[in-house]
């Protein structure tokens, strides 16, 4: 019973340390949570034993017991929690930050590289299916963002693909294709090319941004 009791005691705790109640103060010592709580001093010991196990608090000897800091979180746990966006969240980002990589191809992509990406736009132009569609669009925003020639800002795109890649994102766009939309898009891509092949960054940017408001009408209802 003592150790089921110090258990539930832990839990109070860390849902008080959660909502901030010692995060600018030491934890009361022992003796006093003992008599807050109403339980032996040994039971809180054990409590408090589970909590620095958990790397919720730290104690040091002579100075008390502190809340740990909060810790940083990892890569992996931050594209984890990516995973879960919305095709509302993923849309707003791809607002900000693809017109930026446009802009930048303007100026920084080299003859060869706009060349790749022309030839990205024809072959979606020359796509004879949905599948194939997808593809060769995919690949026309990917060449862009390469060419950009900003190594961060194409490692956030290729994160992007893949969450366009799953549910609900992909069965979003399926549901809103159709011929004309397509051909929409692929004379907004063609507007894209122009401002790109002519070096003018602000028109890159402003073709791409308000192509990608004609995706997010189509895709979103918006």
């Amino acid at each position: 019973m003592p150790r089921l009791i110090a258990a539930e005691i832990a839990r109070s705790l860390q849902e008080r340390i959660a909502a901030g109640e010692w995060a600018d103060a030491r934890v009361p010592a022992e003796r006093h949570l003992a008599a807050d709580l109403g339980v032996a001093r040994n039971t809180v010991r054990r409590a408090m034993q589970l909590l620095e196990a958990n790397g919720a608090i730290t104690r040091h000897v002579g100075r008390g017991t502190f809340v740990a800091p909060p810790a940083s979180p990892s890569m992996a746990d931050t594209i984890a929690r990516m995973e879960g966006s919305s095709p509302a969240d993923i849309m707003e980002i791809r607002l900000l930050l693809e017109p930026a990589a446009a802009g930048a191809a303007a100026t920084n992509a080299s003859v060869s590289e706009l060349s790749g990406v022309a030839e990205a736009h024809q072959l979606a132009v020359a796509a004879a299916d949905m599948p194939g569609f997808e593809h060769w669009d995919a690949e026309f925003h990917h060449r862009i963002f390469a060419c950009s020639r900003n190594e961060l800002l194409r490692e956030f795109h290729n994160l992007l693909r893949v969450l366009r890649n799953r549910s609900p994102w992909f069965e979003m766009k399926q549901r809103s294709f159709s011929e004309a939309r397509r051909q929409r898009y692929c004379e907004e891509h063609a507007a894209i090319v122009a401002a790109l092949m002519q070096r003018d960054p602000e028109r890159a940017r402003a073709t791409m941004q308000a192509h990608l408001r004609t995706v997010a009408a189509n895709i979103l209802g918006r």
